[in-house]
């Protein structure tokens, strides 16, 4: 098996693995009553880690960019941004020298691979995915830090 299919195989066991480590799922919904943006947030504890998922639609995130004054840099093709922060629970300090890669799932099957860009003013990583039909969505990361690999993943249900 050459090296690439071999990678390919070792992401897809562990990203099959992914529930099973995930430990406990939260949900937390923010965005205001008055009209103000929407951000679904899920966290889960794994190994240690408090994995934070925030999805966005992307003409949330583009207004919530602008009200920044950041650059607005979403992916063509995509409807949604996802942004990851990582805790170590002991020091409860965000992990900033870590490689993330995200995987999602569609409830038809069909999946989207990715690397999360890490983005340093936020302490956060993120990427822009294609999530066009109502349903549950996987949503799972693998996260490379300090020699190590860890797993996390969470459901959202897009509505």
């Amino acid at each position: 098996m050459n090296t690439s299919r071999w990678r390919v195989f070792v992401v897809a066991v562990v990203f099959s693995l992914v529930p099973a480590l995930a430990g406990a799922q939260g949900t937390h919904e923010h965005g205001s009553g008055g009209g103000g943006m929407k951000m679904d947030t899920r966290e889960v504890l794994v190994e240690g880690l408090k994995v934070t998922f925030m999805i966005m639609a992307n003409d949330e995130h583009r207004t919530m960019l602008k009200d920044m004054k950041m650059k607005d840099d979403i992916m063509p093709g995509t409807t949604h941004n996802i942004t990851v922060v990582v805790t170590d629970q002991a020091t409860q300090k965000e992990v900033t020298d870590a490689a993330l890669t995200m995987k999602v799932v569609a409830p038809g099957g069909g999946d989207q691979i990715r690397p999360l860009k890490y983005e340093s003013s936020m302490k956060s990583y993120d990427g822009y995915f294609n999530m066009p039909e109502t349903g549950r969505y996987e949503l799972l990361v693998l996260i490379k830090a300090g020699g190590l690999k860890k797993a996390a993943g969470v459901f959202y249900d897009l509505k």
